[in-house]
């Protein structure tokens, strides 16, 4: 029978977790699949361990490619790709049993052009599901994926903003299942994050825009991992302010080329604040008190955030969030790098459960 789903798995020096990572997919309930993985160049032994899986199951593919980095390695599978849908997993992570299953059947049932699920966040000290929406089940119609779901991609507007932890709740390529010829058709890539900040933020909003339905099962579908504190999630990552400012001017460009402005500028405003706390948690990973401070007075100089933050409403959020967001606001520059990095504390608490 022919597959119905790729799963493809970008794969660099992996060879501690990447059988696990296999084994989620080869195990699938669902069989009629077909398994990509993009060895990108690795110097341990996990192309070895691609081929050896090869060799003993005719779904998987294997490429062998130069390093490129894992957005170039996601891109070299999906050209790769000849079923109808296509989703990803990274080689520290893995797929609940059922992942495709489910999928294929909410798609099926629904029509429509993306599913996404749960997934479950495996840190140092345990695990804990992580919610895309509060709701158990959603259909967004044609009517709503624009209003609701791209909006939402985005960023937080609104009422929406008493919850800010979901601000980059969809903002993963795991735990969804997306249609190949969308993808293909309208050139959809991933962008290396030497060139924006947030690689998942572009490709899914310019997919999502491409699409007609989507539907939500609140049903863990995935493992996200994280476990490694030398993760690029936990170390310094140099030129952040000059990617997130590359990224606001690719989505100003998206909004008025699409004609957006209407549904999504305040969402758009809005992430340019909220940019703020990866900016201010990436200072903090420096390491030294005077050259973070340096780091994050930068940002008030730069003329998007100050009329980002003269729109953006502190109405809505939750205490500890209102009084971090106020000392952008109105620029209190120590009290603000100071916050950011209490900020940064109880989001690592969170990550690590």
């Amino acid at each position: 029978m022919k597959a119905e789903i790729s799963i493809v798995i970008p794969i660099y020096n992996a060879e501690k977790t990447l059988r696990r990572c296999i084994d989620s997919a080869v195990n699938q309930t669902y069989r009629d699949i077909e398994i990509i993985l993009v060895d990108d160049g690795a110097t341990d032994n996990s192309g070895r361990i691609c081929d050896e899986y090869a060799e003993r199951d005719a779904r998987i593919r294997v490429i062998h490619k130069r390093n490129g980095g894992v957005c170039d390695a996601r891109n070299t599978g999906t050209q790769a790709v000849t079923t109808t849908w296509l989703t990803f997993a990274e080689s520290d992570d893995y797929l609940t049993p059922d992942a495709c299953e489910t999928m294929l059947r909410e798609a099926e049932k629904h029509r429509a052009d993306l599913v996404m699920g749960a997934y479950y966040k495996k840190g140092a000290n345990g695990e804990r599901i992580k919610h895309l929406f509060f709701e158990d089940h959603i259909v967004f119609t044609q009517a709503t994926i624009h209003d609701v779901l791209l909006k939402k991609v985005l960023g937080l507007t609104g009422k929406a903003l008493k919850h800010p932890e979901q601000i980059d709740s969809l903002l993963t390529c795991s735990a969804k299942l997306f249609r190949t010829d969308i993808v293909k058709e309208n050139h959809i890539e991933w962008i290396d994050r030497k060139v924006i900040y947030s690689d998942c933020l572009d490709y899914i909003l310019k997919y999502v825009y491409r699409c007609r339905s989507a539907v939500y099962v609140d049903k863990p579908l995935y493992y996200y991992v994280r476990t490694n504190t030398e993760s690029q999630t936990a170390s310094y990552r140099p030129f952040t302010i000059e990617l997130w400012q590359y990224q606001f001017a690719e989505l100003e460009k998206f909004i008025t080329r699409h004609n957006l402005e209407k549904v999504l500028d305040e969402a758009y405003y809005n992430r340019i604040c909220f940019s703020v706390i990866p900016i201010g948690g990436n200072a903090y990973r420096m390491h030294d008190f005077f050259r973070g401070f340096a780091e994050v007075r930068r940002i008030f100089r730069i003329p998007i955030y100050k009329k980002a933050f003269d729109r953006f409403s502190l109405r809505y959020l939750p205490v500890h969030w209102k009084m971090f967001f106020f000392t952008a606001k109105y620029r209190l520059r120590l009290s603000f790098y100071l916050s950011s990095i209490a900020m940064r504390k109880i989001m690592n608490k969170s990550r690590n459960l």
